[in-house]
């Protein structure tokens, strides 16, 4: 029977002397047997005794993982260990077993491809073998799993790393990012009542997103973007809204690029990421030609640091910001702070969680009730003054991500909201495959059913967008308009 445990680093040089035309059995037989895990241990350890003072020294993750890399390899060359497999009786070759060692060390085990997937937009562990993906906006089982408790620990030790800060029982919940840039939430087996760990990495695409791929997927039409394109070049305040996980954050990205790159734009975000900063001539080393200042805001509950997002917002407000941009408002501070913002002269746009155009102003209005001793119909009236529109993204069954409404603010008459629809989505059937039953697109269309008030049109008007841009939006539809879907990607005279 093979011996299993634990060696020293000085017998398993005794795998030196092995002739490299003996096969697998004869080494099995002939040499100690190790497991994955023991083998880690002795690689980490080898790292620690050989490495120099510059990859210590050295903070660049991408190069740091280079130089990991390098002595992986420098290890298994050199000790050439026979190591098992977890879970049966197969044994890793040399090249397997860098790749091995390679993914735990430098990378996430057995989520690493997920990870630089760039199809797969979140990834969540429930446990050690119950790992799903998100691709496309459905959510699938991943076929790989860690092989114990301890295994998913030592991973996620190493996607909350970048933050400093450790998961235990007296901090049981952390948000972090990695070191991509990738948002992570991970809790502690002492809050679950299976005794695991688990954590959801929501990631982004490195690509920003284009008017025209988002056309190609039907999230909105040629007219929808044309108006959309026009509330901020217009300095038109707005809000995006819609359930986690529909595009919020995607959809604002893309609206900010359409504000005129020398109005100074202020963001507070947590963790941060929208790319904003535009360089001369697209190139990733140009001069930089926007006006953009971005901070990464702490929790509420981190007692270690000011930089809350009602912080920054305030700060903003004395740093000359033409727009002010929360990533999402959730206390009742920050509605408060990010209405008085507009009240002082400022644009601003953000994300909130609501179901609707109408529900987006009641929630803000709640929130904003919790801290001020205002009349409920002032307090309406303020926020329908300070918002100007509402766009509602919706994550469909099929999983597309579509705007399904566009909705003006045009005030409110006592508590209840003036909403004026420009643009909806219309569901119409269900296209199901015939022996599961699943939903493989829900079929619909987007259409016009309102027009722009006097008043934006005076706003457009006043901000130098010729009428002709959006004379068609000043007319009432008619019952035949129909919506396109095509996008002239060099064409800007929309």
């Amino acid at each position: 029977m093979l011996t299993r445990g634990k060696i020293s680093e000085k017998q398993l040089k005794v795998s030196h002397q092995v002739n490299k035309h003996e096969d697998m059995e004869e080494l099995k037989n002939k040499y100690i047997t190790i497991s994955f895990e023991e083998a880690l241990e002795l690689c980490q350890k080898y790292i620690t005794k050989v490495a120099t003072h510059a990859f210590r020294r050295e903070n660049n993750p991408v190069r740091k993982r280079d130089m990991t890399k390098s002595y992986i390899n420098e290890f298994v060359d050199s000790q050439k260990p026979i190591v098992q497999k977890p879970g049966d009786q197969e044994y890793y070759d040399l090249l397997s077993l860098k790749c091995a060692l390679i993914d735990e060390i430098t990378h996430y085990g057995p989520i690493t491809k997920a990870m630089e997937d760039p199809a797969i937009d979140e990834i969540r562990a429930n446990g050690i073998d119950q790992i799903f993906v998100e691709s496309g906006g459905k959510t699938l089982l991943w076929e790989q799993g860690f092989t114990d408790r301890e295994h998913m620990e030592r991973i996620i030790s190493k996607l909350i790393g970048v933050s400093k800060v450790r998961l235990t029982p007296k901090i049981p919940m952390v948000n972090a990012r990695t070191v991509e840039g990738f948002r992570v939430n991970a809790t502690h087996a002492e809050i679950s009542p299976y005794d695991v760990p688990a954590f959801v990495i929501r990631k982004f695409s490195k690509k920003a997103i284009t008017p025209g791929n988002m056309m190609k997927n039907e999230s909105f039409s040629l007219n929808m973007f044309k108006l959309l394109s026009l509330i901020p070049k217009a300095d038109l305040s707005w809000i995006t809204v819609g359930s986690t996980g529909s595009g919020k954050t995607t959809l604002n990205e893309m609206l900010i690029r359409e504000i005129n790159p020398m109005s100074r734009i202020i963001t507070i975000e947590n963790p941060s990421e929208m790319r904003l900063i535009r360089r001369e001539g697209n190139s990733e080393h140009g001069r930089v030609i926007n006006d953009v200042l971005q901070y990464e805001s702490v929790s509420e509950d981190d007692d270690s640091s000011p930089a809350t997002m009602e912080n920054l917002l305030i700060n903003a407000m004395r740093q000359s910001p033409h727009w002010i941009g929360p990533g999402e408002l959730r206390t009742p501070g920050e509605f408060a702070t990010a209405l008085r913002a507009a009240q002082t002269g400022h644009y601003f746009f953000t994300t909130l969680h609501a179901e609707g155009d109408q529900e987006a102003i009641y929630r803000f209005l709640t929130a904003y009730l919790m801290v001020s001793n205002e009349p409920a119909e002032l307090a309406l009236r303020n926020i329908c003054s300070a918002v100007k529109f509402v766009i509602f993204q919706e994550k469909l069954a099929d999983g597309t991500r579509k705007v399904t409404s566009v909705s003006e603010v045009l005030g409110s008459e006592g508590l209840k909201p003036k909403i004026n629809q420009i643009y909806k989505f219309i569901c119409e059937d269900v296209e199901e495959d015939q022996q599961t039953r699943k939903v493989k697109k829900i079929i619909g269309r987007h259409k016009r059913v309102g027009a722009l008030s006097e008043k934006v049109q005076q706003t457009m008007l006043k901000a130098g967008i010729s009428k002709s841009r959006f004379e068609f939006l000043t007319e009432e539809p008619a019952e035949d308009e129909t919506e396109v879907y095509t996008f002239d990607e060099y064409n800007t005279n929309y």
